[in-house]
């Protein structure tokens, strides 16, 4: 996942990244980051780039989920994995860790698919881009 012009590795396949927000009942928001009513991001082939003085790495492009076409206040709200409601109540406190991981394409090389996710079915609409891989 591309968010700020930093890659970050998701927990969870992007369609299932919960918001980490606290419910006025004390338990975990179930509303997902991807909301239908906010927009996403898209699926794109970015070169592999190494940290200056790595070693070279097997594949050329990888599939990313690019944020950055994004506003910036709805890249911040990915960033702090919050649905649109919890970002726009700030005094909503944390109940768990976000679960992004700075992307290293030497750590995290299992990671890297040439390809772009395939569009499938599962319960959704037939053109849900986000289903699948983790970004």
């Amino acid at each position: 996942m591309l968010i700020l012009y930093v890659r970050y590795l998701a927990g969870r396949p992007v369609d299932e990244i919960r918001c980490i927000a606290q419910t006025r009942r004390r338990h975990r928001c179930t509303s997902p980051v991807l909301a239908p009513e906010a927009c996403g991001g898209r699926w794109i082939l970015m070169p592999v780039a190494a940290e200056v003085g790595q070693l070279a790495l097997p594949a050329e492009a990888m599939a990313v989920y690019h944020l950055a076409a994004l506003s910036y206040a709805e890249q911040l709200r990915w960033r702090s994995q919050r649905c649109p409601q919890h970002a726009a109540t700030p005094t909503a406190a944390d109940l768990a860790m976000a679960d992004w991981e700075r992307f290293d394409p030497l750590l995290h090389s299992e990671h890297i698919h040439a390809r772009l996710p395939t569009l499938r079915r599962r319960g959704g609409p037939a053109d849900h881009p986000h289903r699948g891989m983790r970004a």
